[in-house]
């Protein structure tokens, strides 16, 4: 497979290659149950985040822990790592059902997933220190050369930087109403293990909870110092 050799790979168990291109779809045309990339994913998401937390430490000393959080998620997050799916080449060994009515080769999650699994195959067949210098040669250059990036939806930014480490997810409550009719302003918390995290005002509930978005992720990329 040009795959092997695209990466140095002398596979001793090919069938974890398989698994990790393979989604839970083609279980039913194939006939097969668990045939498939989801616990090969689980695995290569925790070498993926090893590996890109060590980078982002050794490539920035003056970074305090929240903007470590931002950074690192600016790499794990999903449009990014269906980018590097693609970039290497994955994409192309890609199996699906005919039940999966999307179209592979642009389905992010499904992209994002296979990046995933194809790391959890290469450290259960060719070892940690293989695994760990391919992860690496991946990231290094891009996480060195790295800045803080605020994204355009603060929302969605700021779940994919809590969820870096913790599955959990982020919640908003409106905590007051100031004014009425068309003049009124909604005030947004946003709360994370149950801690209020950003705050933020606008002239309707989705923009409160924008903005309240936006003030947790100033908070958490800015020096603790200040």
């Amino acid at each position: 497979m040009p795959l092997y050799r695209r990466f140095g790979i002398l596979p001793h168990d090919e069938n974890l290659y398989n698994l990790a291109f393979t989604h839970s779809s083609y279980n039913g045309m194939a006939g097969t149950r668990h045939q498939d990339y989801e616990r090969l994913e689980f695995l290569g998401d925790s070498v993926i985040g090893m590996v890109t937390s060590e980078l982002c430490y050794i490539y920035h000393p003056d970074m305090t822990q929240g903007r470590l959080s931002v950074l690192k998620a600016q790499f794990i997050r999903s449009a990014a790592e269906a980018d590097y799916c693609k970039k290497l080449g994955l994409n192309e060994y890609i199996k699906v059902g005919a039940s999966f009515a999307k179209d592979a080769s642009s389905n992010v999650s499904l992209l994002e997933d296979v990046f995933e699994s194809f790391i959890g195959a290469v450290y259960l067949d060719q070892g940690l220190t293989f695994c760990y210098k391919l992860v690496r040669s991946i990231y290094e250059e891009d996480i060195k050369n790295a800045t803080i990036d605020m994204a355009i939806n603060p929302k969605s930014y700021l779940q994919e930087c809590m969820q870096a480490d913790k599955k959990e997810s982020v919640t908003y409550r409106i905590v007051s109403e100031i004014g009425a009719g068309g003049d009124k302003t909604f005030v947004a918390a946003v709360y994370f293990e149950g801690n209020e995290i950003g705050r933020g005002s606008g002239k309707n509930k989705k923009a409160a909870e924008t903005e309240a978005a936006r003030d947790a992720l100033k908070k958490m990329s800015l020096p603790e110092s200040r």
